[in-house]
């Protein structure tokens, strides 16, 4: 079984989803999802973003059966989200809105440090 396949199933099984429940879910027909899950046929690239928005995962999470992110220079930063990715999609929220307000404080800091140093020179 590919890990596409294998993926497949083992998110819709972690939803606790049939393939008809998933099927009205995601626009596509069961016996199309079961085709998939049986590793008989890999879904087209429309399809895979249909069920990748579904279960609300990045694509190479289908792929591969993990997340990839390859362009963080903070290794710690990268941990410390990785971790906050696992929590509840209630908890994700919560640190979603508190970096949020984290990146507008900083920008607003720096833009005022920036008038400060135009207007002294």
């Amino acid at each position: 079984m590919n890990e596409i396949a294998k993926n497949l199933r083992q998110l819709r099984k972690e939803k606790g989803l049939s393939l008809r429940a998933l099927s009205e879910k995601v626009g596509v027909s069961h016996n199309t999802l079961a085709t998939y899950e049986r590793n008989d046929v890999v879904p087209t690239v429309t399809i895979a973003i249909k069920i990748c928005e579904f279960y609300k995962i990045p694509m190479e999470y289908l792929l591969y059966g993990k997340k990839v992110i390859t362009d963080f220079d903070d290794i710690e930063l990268l941990k410390i989200f990785r971790e906050v990715d696992g929590y509840s999609e209630a908890d994700r929220k919560i640190a979603k809105k508190f970096l949020g307000k984290l990146v507008r404080n900083v920008r607003e800091r720096l833009a005022l440090e920036g008038e400060i140093y135009h207007s002294n020179n």
